[in-house]
C-alpha cells in the first residue's frame, strides 16, 4: 500500500473585485461607462455625480449612437444590420461608413442625424455617402436608414421596383390628407379618381411606417461617443480626451459624514474614481504614441497608414497586450480623417494597403471590353516587386468592393 503524499504546486491568478473593476471601467466605451455610473450612483449613497454643464468638445451632433454599446443576450435589430453588411463584398472603407450608418439608428430605425451631418462628420464625397445609402436601403428590415416617414415608404417602394411619380407625390405631400379622407383634394391637385386613390392606400398599407417592428431595439437612443479629438495646430498634432462625455464622480461628503455612512460603500465609490483616473492616463498614454506612429494617417489619410499591432504599444507602455486591448475596444476617435475606431489605427501589414492602393488602380485603367484576371493582376503586383498570390490578389479585390472578371466586363464598371 502507497501511503506516500504527492503534493501539487498551482500558480493561479486571483482577480480581487478592485482588478475585475479596473478592467472592466477601462474596456467599457464612454457610452456604456456613463450608464454603469450612473446606475452605481443609484445604488451608492457614497457617489455624487456631477455633470458638465457645458462640453467645448461636441462635435456638430450633441451625442452619438452605437449598437455596440448594447450588451444584450439576444441578437438585435443593429446586430442583424451588421451581420449583413459584413457579408457585403464592398470595400473595407465602404463597409465602415454603413456600419456607422445603422449605428445611427434610433429606435424606429430611422436616422438619428442628417445625410449632410453624416457626410461632414465622415469628410465623405456626395457619391460615398450615395453608395452607403443604397446599400443601406438594400438591408432587411427595408425602410431603416429612412430620414422620416415619407422616406421610409419611398424606400419599400423602389425596394419593390414601384417607381410611380403619383403615388410618390401622393406620399410627399398628401399623407395628412388620406388620413383626413380628403379625396376630392387629393384628387383634384393629383388628377386622379377616388378608385385610384383607394388603390394607392391599399398598396401604402403593405407597408411599414416603423421598420424596426418586430425587432429587439434598445429604448433609448446612445450615440457613438468619441473618446478623443485629435487636431492639426500650425503642423502639430494635439489630442483631447473627451472628458464630458463622462460625469465626473466625487465623494457624497453629507453621506460620508453621517450616520448611516457605510464604509464598504465609501471603499467602492474611492476604488470606482481611482479607476476612473486609470482609465484616462491609459488611454492619454495610448494616444500619445498614436500621434507618433501613425502621424502620416491623421494628416494624409488612410493610404498613409503604417504597420503596427497591440504589441508595439503594450512594449513602448510596459502594459500587457491584454490591457491594450481592453483599451481601445468599441472605440472611438474624432480625427482629421474623419470618426474612426481605435482598432482602425492596428493593422500588421501595411503592405497590404500599398497592394491594394496599385489593383485599385490596375482595375481602374483597365480595357472595359477585357478587363484583367485575378492571375494578370498578380502579374502586374509581381512586376512592382510584390510576389502575392492570385488568390490573395482575389481576396484583395473582393475587400476593395470589385466584382470578377466576367461580371466588371458585362457591368462595365
Amino acid at each position: 500500500m502507497d501511503f506516500s503524499l504527492n503534493l501539487k504546486q498551482e500558480a493561479k491568478l486571483i482577480l480581487t473585485q478592485e482588478m475585475k473593476t479596473s478592467m472592466n471601467i477601462l474596456q467599457m466605451s464612454s457610452s456604456k461607462l456613463r450608464e454603469y455610473i450612473e446606475k452605481e450612483a443609484v445604488v451608492n449613497p457614497a457617489i455624487e455625480i456631477n455633470y458638465s454643464s457645458k462640453s467645448s468638445f461636441k462635435s456638430n451632433s450633441d451625442e452619438y449612437i452605437s449598437p455596440l454599446e448594447f450588451m444584450s443576450k439576444e441578437e438585435t435589430l443593429f446586430d442583424i444590420l451588421e451581420e449583413q453588411i459584413r457579408y457585403l463584398k464592398i470595400s473595407a472603407k465602404l463597409r465602415e461608413i454603413c456600419i456607422f450608418i445603422i449605428n445611427n439608428l434610433d429606435s424606429k430605425g430611422y436616422l438619428a442625424m442628417g445625410k449632410l451631418e453624416i457626410k461632414k462628420l465622415l469628410k465623405l464625397s456626395t457619391k460615398s455617402l450615395n453608395e452607403a445609402f443604397n446599400i443601406i436601403y438594400s438591408l432587411e428590415p427595408v425602410g431603416v436608414g429612412a430620414e422620416n416617414l415619407k422616406d421610409c415608404l419611398k424606400i419599400q417602394l423602389r425596394y419593390k421596383q414601384i417607381d410611380d411619380e403619383v403615388l410618390f407625390l401622393l406620399i410627399d405631400n398628401h399623407l395628412e390628407d388620406i388620413a383626413n379622407q380628403n379625396f376630392e383634394l387629393i384628387s383634384s391637385k393629383l388628377s386622379i379618381t377616388k378608385d385610384e386613390i383607394l388603390d394607392y392606400l391599399k398598396l401604402i398599407r403593405t407597408l411599414s411606417p416603423i421598420p424596426s417592428r418586430g425587432y429587439i431595439v434598445n429604448d433609448s437612443t446612445n450615440y457613438i461617443v468619441p473618446e478623443a479629438k485629435i487636431e492639426i495646430n500650425d503642423g502639430t498634432l494635439v489630442f483631447k480626451i473627451n472628458e464630458e462625455a463622462i460625469p465626473k464622480i466625487n465623494l457624497n461628503s453629507s453621506y460620508i459624514n453621517s450616520n448611516e455612512a457605510n464604509k464598504n460603500s465609501i471603499y467602492t465609490a474611492i476604488n470606482i474614481i481611482k479607476c476612473l483616473e486609470k482609465r484616462y492616463q491609459t488611454l492619454s498614454k495610448i494616444l500619445e504614441i498614436l500621434l507618433v506612429k501613425q502621424r502620416d494617417f491623421f494628416f494624409f489619410g488612410s493610404n498613409f497608414l503604417k504597420s503596427l499591432i497591440l504589441k508595439d504599444i503594450a512594449k513602448e507602455l510596459g502594459l500587457h497586450e491584454s490591457t491594450i486591448s481592453r483599451a481601445i475596444k468599441d472605440k472611438y476617435l474624432e480625427t482629421p480623417q474623419g470618426i474612426i475606431s481605435f482598432k482602425s489605427l492596428f493593422i500588421s501589414d501595411s503592405t497590404s494597403i500599398i497592394i491594394k492602393i496599385l489593383l485599385e488602380e490596375f482595375i481602374n485603367n483597365e480595357d472595359k471590353n477585357s478587363p484583367y484576371s485575378d492571375e494578370k493582376l498578380a502579374s502586374l503586383l509581381r512586376e512592382r516587386n510584390f510576389k502575392i498570390a492570385r488568390r490573395t490578389v482575389a481576396k484583395y479585390r473582393e475587400e476593395l468592393g470589385f466584382p470578377s472578371t466576367r461580371e466588371r466586363r458585362k457591368t462595365k464598371i
